[in-house]
């Protein structure tokens, strides 16, 4: 804000922040325009003013600011290609070990290379490439924010002794080692979408991310544990959603394999998976009860889906009426979040229609809908790309039913437009 007020900040990052944040302005200015296309006009002169031939910071920034708007508007190749410029000119430049004249510089490159790592894992899946840039060991975490956000341009001190716990309480940092435990669980299903069956060793690759994934919630900082009095500040950025998501992604394989094998192991990792997607749930809603706190980055559409159908599961499979009410209601509250999620983001639209296509498949056959193959793989990590009808040899004999007859409707409570948009 300080370059914005002082009037250095680039044209090319000041019209691809406005290119994603006018959907949300009050200004007067906006009134008469749709809040899911303000910031088209504002990407197109960024898109118009970044420059390729310049290897920095500014464009790996500008490229990453254009690559988060195209896929709100569904490209996804074009955000996959944005995303690739960035991390080529952050492997150029040796982003997070450049000389630098002050700390928060190297501050700056340093989170720029450990976001532009994320970034890269679940692009890439989404649109099934190979990833472009791998974590480094020689590379140190991002330090806490409320201390990056008191460095100033003229600061330049030596690392202080309390450095490791500055990393340790950033979100940044946590953010980065979860990160690097979704990589495992990407690779772990789709060696599970590859086999008709479970290989060797499969429950205990289960059961050691299940240790690294609880291990790290437990060793969370108590600042950024999943409290009331932490709401604002945990949610706002996303840790506890995507610590909910990984473990619903985690454990989705049991889903199918509890529907039909009574086995203690199947039943034990597919009620995780359920008490992933309640606490998923359970912190989003939270989050939009609270002024302030509501979660509208477009990524909370995918996941909310996924949280759904796994209610699906419940109203499918479940005897119990009190799991059956709790899993109804949250489908609805889940409607509703998206609805008002559609109003910003056209990329919502996917996400009505990825659920469509899950609830076609439930019609079809029940009993495969939820078992771990091709196009689960795809429903569930390559978020950027349609999917299309549940076919062939990846269903099972076609068992009609309606889930109407579940008590629930999840077009009933939509708005017109987003029923057009799911039933087309």
């Amino acid at each position: 804000m300080q370059d914005v007020a002082n009037g250095v900040l680039p044209n090319v990052l000041l019209f691809g922040i406005i290119s994603l944040s006018a959907r949300f302005s009050t200004d007067p200015f906006f009134r008469e325009i749709d809040p899911r296309i303000r910031g088209r006009p504002y990407a197109q002169e960024a898109e118009h003013l970044l420059n390729l031939r310049e290897v920095s910071l500014t464009t790996i920034q500008a490229s990453v600011l254009i690559g988060a708007y195209a896929i709100t508007e569904g490209d996804a190749q074009a955000e996959a290609v944005c995303y690739g410029i960035a991390c080529r000119n952050a492997l150029l430049l040796d982003l997070p070990n450049m000389a630098m004249p002050s700390r928060v510089e190297q501050e700056v490159n340093r989170r720029a290379w450990w976001t532009l790592n994320m970034i890269d894992v679940w692009s890439s899946k989404g649109v099934g490439i190979p990833r472009s840039i791998h974590p480094r060991s020689d590379v140190p975490y991002p330090m806490e924010e409320t201390v990056f956000l008191q460095l100033r341009r003229e600061d330049f001190d030596l690392p202080s002794p309390t450095m490791m716990q500055e990393s340790a309480a950033s979100l940044l940092t946590q953010m980065v080692k979860l990160n690097a435990i979704l990589v495992e669980i990407q690779n772990l299903n789709q060696l599970a979408a590859s086999y008709p069956v479970f290989q060797t060793g499969h429950n205990q690759t289960v059961d050691d991310l299940t240790q690294r994934l609880e291990g790290w919630y437990n060793n969370l900082p108590i600042e950024l544990q999943d409290t009331h009095a932490n709401l604002s500040r945990y949610t706002s950025l996303g840790l506890g959603p995507i610590y909910y998501n990984y473990g619903q992604l985690l454990y989705y394989q049991f889903l199918h394999e509890d529907a039909y094998d009574d086995t203690t192991f199947a039943r034990f990792y597919a009620d995780k998976c359920k008490s992933h997607a309640a606490g998923l749930l359970d912190i989003t809603y939270r989050a939009f009860a609270q002024p302030g706190c509501e979660v509208y980055y477009t990524m909370v559409g995918h996941i909310l889906v996924i949280a759904s159908t796994v209610q699906l599961h419940t109203l499918l499979f479940s005897a119990d009426e009190v799991q059956i009410r709790a899993a109804r209601s949250r489908l609805e509250k889940n409607f509703e979040i998206l609805s008002k999620l559609q109003t910003f983001w056209p990329t919502l639209d996917a996400s009505f229609t990825r659920f469509r296509e899950f609830h076609k498949a439930c019609q079809k056959s029940k009993e495969a809908s939820f078992r771990m193959d091709r196009w689960m793989l795809q429903f569930l990590f390559e978020f950027a790309k349609p999917v299309g009808e549940k076919e062939g040899d990846e269903l099972a004999e076609l068992h009609d039913w309606s889930m109407s007859e579940l008590g629930f409707s999840p077009f009933a409570s939509m708005s017109d437009g987003a029923r057009d948009v799911v039933m087309v």
